[in-house]
């Protein structure tokens, strides 16, 4: 089953064509991660953080606008070694109707030694309570 987060699109979040700006949508994702990571590291110690971010991606496939309802589904796409793939759909709240779909590959990462690491069991076993169906 996968994580939900909702939020209310912002005012400042829009241009001047009256749809969110592209670049708000990374930031949408980003704000759903949060409950990710609590699930991964529930301490959130910024000083022992263990992961960073390899790549994001963005479809765009309708538009959303001021003061509108959405919901951001996380689930994992896929479970490597020492990486993961997040996958996030952006929804009508209201209607469901998909107005973007991303992605985030996230690197379990040791800033100590600057490399990555493999996952730990317990985030796999977390993780594997995330994925998609197969």
């Amino acid at each position: 089953m996968p994580l939900t987060t909702t939020l209310q699109v912002r005012f400042n979040e829009c241009d001047g064509l009256g749809h969110v700006n592209n670049a708000v949508y990374y930031t949408y994702m980003e704000t759903a991660r949060i409950e990710l990571f609590q699930l991964l590291d529930p301490d959130m110690n910024l000083n022992d953080w263990k992961l960073i971010v390899a790549s994001t991606s963005c479809e765009y496939k309708s538009q959303a606008s001021f003061a509108q309802w959405l919901t951001i589904t996380t689930e994992i796409e896929r479970i490597g070694n020492s990486s993961f793939t997040v996958l996030h759909r952006i929804l009508d709240q209201q209607t469901e109707e998909l107005i973007g779909l991303g992605r985030a590959v996230l690197v379990h990462y040791d800033y100590r030694k600057q490399k990555s690491s493999p996952l730990s069991k317990e985030m796999v076993k977390t993780l594997q309570s995330l994925a998609l169906p197969q």
